[in-house]
């Protein structure tokens, strides 16, 4: 089965830098998701096409480090969160596409460790970055998440 999730999206990151580059903060990502075509065939019985749309909530902590670069800051971070992943497939049980034994919503927890590269502009910081959502169940798909970041500092 084929779950994407992690299509377009939009967060919320806040946090504090510390003067020694400890950055202590917190997350909440919502992703749209979108939808898969899927076709089961089992050995025994008749063939389900179906579609599985999923989309998926992050919320957690993240802890990272600032590294200076010239006029740029490297951030390297890492995440702890909760996943709440919710799914839909049409006319079709979950059981019949062997996925009756997941929640709906289905909930895990996640690792995320990640990079981010920001230009600070004043009050304004721009940059881009990347987290790798490593799920902990077996149910919820791991994915690689690009950001474009658009914040102010305070």
């Amino acid at each position: 089965m084929d779950l994407a999730p992690y299509g377009a999206g939009f967060g919320l990151d806040g946090g504090y830098t510390l003067k020694s580059g400890l950055y202590l903060g917190a997350y909440f990502d919502s992703w749209l998701g979108r939808t898969v075509p899927q076709r089961r065939d089992p050995l025994i019985g008749r063939m389900i096409d179906y579609d599985a749309d999923t989309s998926a909530l992050n919320v957690g902590v993240r802890v990272g480090f600032d590294v200076p670069l010239y006029m740029l800051v490297l951030r390297y971070n890492l995440g702890l969160g909760i996943t709440s992943m919710s799914w839909d497939f049409g006319d079709v049980d979950a059981s019949d596409v062997l996925y009756g034994d997941a929640s709906h919503p289905n909930v895990g927890v996640h690792v995320a460790p990640g990079a981010a590269l920001l230009l600070p502009l004043g009050t304004l910081a721009v940059g881009i970055g990347f987290d790798y959502l490593a799920q902990i169940s077996v149910t919820l798909p791991s994915g690689l998440l690009g950001k474009l970041m658009i914040g102010v500092q305070l």
